[in-house]
């Protein structure tokens, strides 16, 4: 004969198993629906039917005496621990997954940003990309035959190229021309085709203190007749250019938003300052989206056309190292979860302390 303690324990393996299967869904983060709700609340009448299969007089004797005697005064002789044990997990069959459905799934898939600021000691220069919109005649055609230049610190073509001094202090001024690409590629974006002049920056090219810069020339060619009988009238030539983090390409830059094509003027000298905003995605490397104030000393005249080259001239520098990151994360993690579940699972054994009548057993 099946005694009543043996009952309650072939409950609680039941339920345990239960919870381990529910807490594997949890864990590997499916979809929670309605209906897998309903298909986690099935363990409930597992656990009824193990308890039938195995009823005996003395179970059904058991509950009949504690619906019927509680709370008349001088209630039957009853084992409290059972009844309370029984009543906890089938509380926390039902309520447990309607928590998680409503309150903590939710929580687990809300996202949220913490906002954070800090001052860093040093930081490496951008890369940064310059297009040309093919089917826009506004814009000047980029020249690869005058080599593109490159200068920290300040132009000096007699500069030794970076990277190539021991020490910091008489690392400045050098050269960086070697970070530009040698050629002018396709490139497809948005479908809008584009010739892409890319500057790549190496692991030399530091900042060591706020508003040391970087000097970068490239030189195009501007149809200003073509221009005119396109558009009516001769518009200063202008560009595309989109700054990014150095440990990134601009396709994952662009594809992944930490950098966007910013229309400038060509003709000039064009200052950029870079605002340090670090962004860590759930899922993504942590990388800079540079925030950029964009400053333009237009030139006066235009000496280039189809036989000349002018060039545009762009000056990076760092204003501060004030820094701010942005960390995208959940509002409620796993571990919180099991957190919350022990909390509600000790709330449920309250209740099961006093409907069992364990709370006024004499």
């Amino acid at each position: 004969m099946v005694t009543l303690t043996r009952l309650v324990q072939c409950l609680v393996v039941a339920w345990v198993a239960w919870v381990a299967a529910l807490a594997g869904l949890i864990h590997w983060r499916q979809p929670i629906t309605p209906v897998k709700v309903l298909a986690g609340l099935s363990g409930l009448w597992i656990l009824i039917l193990v308890v039938i299969s195995a009823a005996r007089t003395e179970l059904r004797n058991y509950v009949r005496d504690w619906f019927f005697s509680w709370p008349r005064s001088n209630p039957a002789t009853y084992k409290p621990n059972p009844a309370n044990t029984i009543i906890t997990l089938l509380i926390a069959t039902f309520a447990t997954p309607f928590l998680y459905w409503k309150t903590w799934d939710p929580e687990l898939n809300r996202g949220i940003i913490n906002l954070e600021r800090d001052t860093v000691g040093s930081v490496n220069f951008p890369s940064f990309t310059l297009f040309q919109r093919k089917d826009w005649s506004s814009q000047p055609d980029m020249q690869a035959t005058n080599p593109p230049k490159c200068f920290l610190g300040w132009h000096d073509e007699s500069a030794p190229e970076c990277g190539t001094s021991p020490s910091y202090d008489d690392a400045l001024p050098c050269q960086c021309a070697g970070s530009w690409d040698n050629s002018i590629r396709d490139f497809e974006w948005r479908n809008t085709s584009y010739r892409a002049l890319k500057f790549r920056a190496s692991e030399d090219m530091v900042s060591a203190s706020p508003t040391i810069s970087m000097m970068a020339q490239t030189f195009f060619r501007y149809d200003t007749k073509k221009a005119l009988a396109d558009s009516s009238r001769v518009l200063s030539p202008s560009l595309f250019i989109a700054v990014h983090d150095p440990t990134l390409t601009v396709e994952e830059s662009l594809q992944n938003g930490y950098t966007r094509m910013v229309l400038i003027n060509a003709n000039g000298v064009v200052a950029i300052n870079l605002g340090l905003e670090r962004r860590e995605a759930l899922g993504h490397a942590p990388a800079y989206d540079y925030q950029l104030t964009i400053s333009t000393i237009p030139s006066t005249t235009l000496e280039c056309e189809t036989t000349a080259t002018c060039f545009l001239t762009l000056v990076f520098q760092f204003p501060s190292f004030e820094r701010q990151v942005l960390r995208q994360d959940v509002k409620l993690k796993l571990p919180e979860v099991a957190s919350l579940a022990g909390a509600w699972f000790a709330l449920f054994q309250l209740a099961g302390w006093i409907l069992s009548g364990a709370a006024w057993h004499r």
